[in-house]
């Protein structure tokens, strides 16, 4: 990796890390405060709504925002003509929300949802105008401007949700939430790029990018239908609460997969894309990326999962503790997604938009099989076997990575499984003597011997971690002075 491009790796994914982490900390604490003024009906029924926006982001740019970011130069002429398409779309996806609405409320039998879709219509739109500015900071690797946009704009969002939930909106407080969330984040993206689109469009230059971008649209397209299956599923074969609470814990989980898979998975591609013409240090990077995130990760599991009901119960309230169970197995699947988004990012970076779509195919006709069954056992049962769905896809990919990128699968697979061995020794203790041990005394405990683990194994995690906390103390001694 050059000196340049592994500096603006770093920093980039310094900076991803720490927004991640102030962002994610910001809507925890805002989730905490809407737990506790809302009902889990009310959360179900947004879920519901959210579904179709969730759907129409990935339709807004049809995939150009990524074909921006792994061509290597690029006009100002392609930004313009790509700012002005994904604004066209984003406006007909608008208007054909509105036209749907209605047919989703009887689809889930649920009035409230079709006026619901009707403010959130306007979100594809707000969000239309910034993709081009967050693809050109993609590109430069200005994680820095992206991760403080991403802070402020969940804070602004979020207060101006619990301020409606106070004045009684109710479940529009949630809506409220999204509109200026979505509304401050792209102000801010205009104000960091500095870039404005000029009145210039060239439709040679789009399908020039459409070769790319097309194979990666029809991936993203499905990935956000066939993610979204589960509370499509749930909401319209159980009740709202049952969804309130397996949202709950999806938004839990779905917060540490934020900070793990999203961060990296960001400033991975640019990063490898860079590097897709030096195979050797093309593999060296991943393979370092790869060890560092399976012990992290591991460290970060752990405890949540010990500590589950505290977390749920203490923080959200005693009303949520049905979500518990569901935390507790869909924190399973957060060991292998960063994995997954991390090989996703190399085929990707290696030009092979095609081969991930085909695998794309595998992975959505996976996700179908827990519908099978909670139809046939319930709603726990699903919960389990989404998280195999998922772990199987992590087998597939690191085998595809193996046969088309070479790196080899043995090595990936002893990788992970090694650094996970101590979580798993330790998850059939707690539930065989949980009884006699507090959750507050065995998640520190398991931190211990983790670290420890990680260091008699010489895992690339541990350094890093020995890394962070010299480079705290240090600063802990500078500030005492």
């Amino acid at each position: 990796m050059s000196k340049e491009v592994e500096n603006k790796t770093k920093k980039g994914l310094i900076w991803d890390l720490a927004g991640s982490f102030f962002r994610q900390f910001a809507a925890f604490f805002v989730s905490i405060i809407l737990a506790r003024l809302l009902s889990p009906e009310e959360f179900g029924i947004v879920g519901m709504s959210l579904v179709f926006v969730s759907i129409t982001e990935v339709f807004i740019d049809v995939g150009f925002t990524s074909a921006l970011i792994q061509r290597k130069e690029v006009k100002d002429i392609v930004y313009s003509s790509i700012f002005y398409v994904n604004l066209g779309i984003s406006v007909f996806l608008a208007l054909l929300m509105l036209l749907a609405a209605p047919y989703i409320g009887d689809f889930y039998e649920q009035p409230k949802v079709a006026k619901i879709l009707e403010y959130l219509a306007l979100i594809p739109i707000i969000a239309a105008f910034g993709r081009v500015q967050s693809a050109i900071l993609t590109k430069r690797m200005d994680f820095k401007s992206l991760s403080i946009r991403s802070v402020i704009s969940t804070v602004i969002g979020g207060v101006a949700g619990i301020v409606g939930a106070l004045t009684d909106m109710g479940v529009y407080s949630l809506v409220l939430l999204q509109i200026v969330t979505v509304l401050t984040s792209t102000v801010l993206l205009w104000a960091s790029t500095g870039w404005r689109p000029k009145f210039e469009f060239s439709r040679t230059e789009v399908k020039s990018l459409l070769g790319y971008s097309s194979f990666v649209f029809f991936d993203q397209a499905l990935r956000k239908v066939f993610n979204k299956i589960d509370t499509i599923f749930i909401g319209k074969f159980f009740s709202p609460a049952t969804l309130g609470f397996y949202s709950r814990a999806e938004s839990l989980k779905a917060q540490i997969d934020t900070y793990t898979s999203n961060s990296l998975r960001k400033v991975m591609f640019p990063a490898l894309s860079a590097l897709q013409d030096n195979p050797e240090e093309f593999e060296k990077a991943y393979r370092k990326a790869f060890n560092i995130v399976t012990g992290i990760i591991v460290l970060l599991v752990g405890p949540i999962y010990f500590l589950s009901e505290q977390i749920i119960v203490g923080l959200l309230g005693d009303k949520w503790r049905p979500s518990i169970i569901f935390f507790q197995i869909l924190l399973f699947a957060t060991l292998t997604s960063p994995h997954i988004g991390m090989m996703a990012q190399a085929v990707l970076a290696k030009g092979y938009s095609k081969l991930k779509f085909k695998i794309g195919l595998i992975q959505r006709f996976l996700k179908l099989t827990p519908i099978v069954f909670g139809l046939l056992f319930g709603v726990v049962e699903f919960a389990i076997a989404v998280v195999a769905a998922s772990t199987t896809v992590f087998f597939v990919y690191s085998f595809v990575v193996h046969k088309k990128l070479h790196l080899n699968f043995a090595k990936q697979m002893k990788d992970f499984i090694i650094p996970n061995i101590v979580f798993f020794v330790f998850i059939i203790i707690f539930n065989l003597g949980r009884e006699y041990i507090s959750p507050w005394v065995y998640a520190p405990l398991f931190l211990i011997c983790n670290v420890v683990f990680l260091k008699l194994l010489k895992q690339e995690s541990y350094y890093v971690i020995q890394d962070a906390f010299k480079s705290l103390t240090k600063k802990i001694s500078k500030f005492k002075r």
